[in-house]
């Protein structure tokens, strides 16, 4: 009888197991393509779009964070017609977007996050993406540019100078990061409190490395602001590498994935990239690919 039992439990299993749905390995990327859309900035010729392109194939990301790109006419002329494209609604060229892969078949709500909007700056876009029963959670963002490393609490922020114009636009530059910072904590916030995986990625415009390795207080450093405790605690690739774009010209990261806890459980080990140009970095150059690198993570959902 006992062997009966054993065979019949072995066979459930046997059975079972053939029924489960394998894990989709996804791999998400991040990518500033600087001005890529209508603005003057844009002196883009057939043949850097074709390179912008060539580094597409090269990414073959599934999902993937865009910024400063205008909307999806423009998206396709770097990545085709391989993806859907969301875009935000902001009326300004330099649009948050996400492409996703057709391919991929999966399941997709999107929705503008406009809180991050407090005064003449980028929303973002929520992005829930489904498979299986399996969701992960995404706000991808392109922050205030301006303030790489400046403390964001209200006292020194108002303690800048301000009397040229490069002075007055890194102290508002300042100003605007520092109220950016209550609109991403409620995201957070909101995501951990449902208990979901969630990413935060794009471009920061922050180097967290140089927060981490101040030390400065939860009041003044954005990564110590956003990360937190229990399912708020944060993880990024990024925190403790060099950047090697453009030669590594652009040495601290600001392009960043923020991983929760439950999201960082999905993160295949070691699957963080940067795909590096092949061109020597010259100031045109940069312009006119784009000073910003592709990064990419994979995981399982």
């Amino acid at each position: 009888m006992k062997r009966l039992i054993l065979t019949i439990l072995v066979v459930t299993m046997l059975l079972a197991s053939s029924f489960m749905t394998p894990a989709t390995e996804l791999k998400l990327a991040s990518w500033n393509i600087a001005w890529l859309g209508s603005h003057e900035y844009n002196k883009r010729t057939a043949e850097h779009y074709q390179k912008l392109a060539f580094y597409a194939k090269q990414l073959d990301a599934d999902v993937i964070a865009l910024q400063e790109v205008e909307n999806e006419y423009w998206a396709k002329k770097v990545f085709g017609d391989e993806y859907d494209y969301y875009f935000s609604t902001k009326d300004w060229v330099q649009r948050v977007g996400v492409a996703v892969k057709k391919s991929k078949g999966l399941s997709v709500k999107a929705t503008e996050y406009k809180a991050l909007d407090i005064g003449k700056v980028r929303h973002g876009m929520d992005i829930t993406l489904t498979q299986n029963g399996q969701s992960i959670h995404l706000l991808a963002v392109h922050l205030k540019s301006g303030c790489f490393t400046n403390p964001l609490d209200q006292e020194s922020v108002n303690a800048m100078p301000n009397s040229s114009d490069k002075e007055f636009r890194r102290k508002e530059a300042c100003e605007k990061l520092s109220k950016q910072i209550k609109p991403l904590e409620h995201w957070i916030d909101s995501q951990a409190a449902q208990n979901n995986a969630y990413i935060v990625l794009g471009d920061f415009n922050r180097r967290f490395s140089q927060d981490i390795a101040s030390n400065l207080p939860e009041n003044k450093g954005l990564w110590q602001a956003l990360n937190d405790e229990g399912q708020e605690a944060l993880w990024s690739p990024t925190t403790s590498i060099n950047s090697d774009c453009w030669g590594g010209y652009y040495k601290d990261y600001i392009d960043h994935f923020l991983f929760s806890p439950k999201a960082k459980a999905k993160y295949i080990e070691d699957s963080f990239k940067q795909l590096v140009f092949e061109e020597k970095y010259t100031r045109d150059l940069s312009r006119n690919l784009t000073d910003h690198c592709p990064i990419s993570v994979n995981i399982t959902l």
